[in-house]
C-alpha cells in the first residue's frame, strides 16, 4: 500500500497523545457495511466538521492526511476537529461513497462554514475527495487521505482572514 507523503504544515494546537476512543473496535466488518456507515457518518453526522463518526471502525493509530495537516491518532484528529469548526455554521454535502478495492473506500463531498477562531474566518465552499484504506488484517480504517479543490495555502490564508461571522 502507498503511504501518503507528510503534509507540509505546522501544528496549530497541541492535540495530546494518542489514546483509545470509542467502544470495542469492530474488526473485520464487511467493507460494504463500512462504506454505508461512513455515508451515514458524513451525511447525517457531518463528521468532517463535528467529529461525530463511528469510532469503532477506525484504528486508534489511524493516520489522517489533508493538504494542511498530517495527524496520527483518532483521538488527536477528533481533538483537532473540535478545535476547528463551528458546528452550527459549517456543513458537509456528501456526493458519493463507494468501495474501490477490497481495502479501499472513496468519497466525494463539499465542505463550507466558519472556524471557531475569535476572528470568525469563513471557509468558502470547496470540493474534496477522501480515500480510506483499511488494514487488511483487521478491517479497521488505517488511513484517511483527503485532496481538495483548493490549495493548502488558500485554506491557511482563509483561516487567518477575519469576517463578521455567519449572518443570524
Amino acid at each position: 500500500t502507498l503511504t501518503p507523503a507528510p503534509a507540509r504544515a505546522l501544528p496549530l494546537a497541541p492535540l495530546g497523545g494518542v489514546v483509545r476512543v470509542g467502544g470495542e473496535k469492530r474488526v473485520n466488518v464487511p467493507i460494504d457495511d463500512i462504506a454505508k456507515q461512513l455515508e451515514v457518518d458524513l451525511r447525517e453526522g457531518q463528521y468532517f466538521v463535528t467529529g461525530k463518526l463511528t469510532r469503532e471502525l477506525f484504528a486508534d493509530d489511524c493516520r489522517f492526511v489533508d493538504p494542511t495537516n498530517d495527524v496520527v491518532g483518532l483521538s488527536r484528529y477528533l481533538t483537532a476537529l473540535d478545535l476547528l469548526f463551528d458546528n452550527d455554521t459549517s456543513s458537509v454535502e456528501l456526493f458519493d461513497v463507494r468501495v474501490t478495492s477490497p481495502t479501499t473506500i472513496e468519497a466525494d463531498w463539499s465542505l463550507q462554514g466558519y472556524l471557531r477562531f475569535p476572528w470568525k474566518p469563513r471557509v468558502e465552499p470547496y470540493d474534496g475527495h477522501t480515500t480510506y484504506v483499511l488494514n487488511p488484517e483487521n478491517g479497521l480504517i488505517q488511513t484517511q487521505t483527503q485532496t481538495w479543490s483548493i490549495s493548502g495555502a488558500k485554506a491557511i490564508a482563509e483561516s487567518f482572514t477575519p469576517t463578521a461571522g455567519a449572518a443570524s
